[in-house]
């Protein structure tokens, strides 16, 4: 597990309409986390990829950052999936 895995991870969700979209249709935390390890490659903890959301997204408000870090790492997905759609004009 590492940083770079979560920045790598994030950084292209960010860009990648077409993975956005497949973690929404997984929906369930169990299958996403399964999608980004085994079949992406990918492997970080929750607490690497929050560090990754927060450096990235300064503004968030406090309830955000709340949300985030009381979540699960597909929790975490789940809302920067949200964050990137909306950055990118995705409904």
């Amino acid at each position: 597990m590492s940083m770079e895995s979560a920045a790598a991870f994030y950084e292209r969700l960010e860009k990648d309409a077409e993975l956005m979209a497949r973690i929404k249709e997984l929906a369930s935390p169990e299958k996403i986390e399964r999608y980004v390890t085994e079949e992406l490659g990918y492997s970080f903890t929750k607490e690497e990829m929050q560090k990754v959301v927060f450096e990235r997204n300064p503004e968030m408000t406090d309830e955000e950052l709340e949300a985030v870090t009381g979540g699960t790492i597909m929790i975490v997905l789940v809302y920067i999936v949200g964050i990137a759609a909306l950055a990118a004009g995705v409904g």
